[in-house]
């Protein structure tokens, strides 16, 4: 019986030992690559002005044969973010735009907009104040910082338009992006 248990536990650690080299060996096969993250936290900010945090931007009401086609933008309407009481440090502040409501394809937000009343394959696109697109979950344009102690800031000024996923159907758009502040 002890030949046994004993023959047993040498076959299981052979086992364990092949198997072990032959998931080295696929592992070893397989194409990977390596994203490192690096950043830098700061406590030299500005305070975003009250009526920048919570805004409603109006897009226009449009065609849909404005936006027949993948790609096709219209409606293009500008927002300002103002920021205050930034940091003699900060020479330069820019809205960085979070990865969320995103469609992943475009990096356009996505029309949350529901039910028979909603829109479809339609999309709101983020611009630049000189229209070039900004894909969700980058930072936008930088802007002066300017003035002294509380005064000292800058406006930002950003824009959203329509954006065609594909021919659109007429309907509501409705849609958020959420910010946070980026600093040079």
């Amino acid at each position: 019986m002890k030949k046994k248990v004993v023959s047993f536990a040498a076959a299981a650690l052979l086992g364990f030992v092949a198997a072990q080299s032959a998931f080295a060996e696929f592992a070893q096969s397989i194409d990977q690559g390596k994203v490192n993250f690096k950043g830098e936290l700061t406590t030299n900010t500005c305070t975003i002005d009250a009526d920048s945090k919570d805004q409603i931007v109006q897009l226009p009401r449009v065609s849909t044969s404005a936006l027949a086609a993948r790609g096709n933008v219209a409606g293009s309407t500008s927002f300002e973010i103002k920021v205050s009481k930034c940091a003699a440090e900060v020479n330069k502040v820019a809205a960085h735009f979070e990865m969320e409501n995103v469609d992943p394809d475009t990096l356009t937000l996505k029309n949350e907009a529901a039910g028979d009343g909603a829109a479809t394959n339609v999309s709101v696109q983020l611009v630049n104040s000189d229209g070039t697109a900004l894909p969700v979950g980058s930072t936008g344009r930088f802007f002066d910082v300017s003035g002294t102690e509380d005064a000292r800031g800058a406006t930002m000024i950003y824009g959203g338009q329509y954006y065609a996923l594909d021919k659109t159907t007429a309907g509501k758009v409705e849609s958020h992006a959420l910010f946070t502040l980026a600093y040079e």
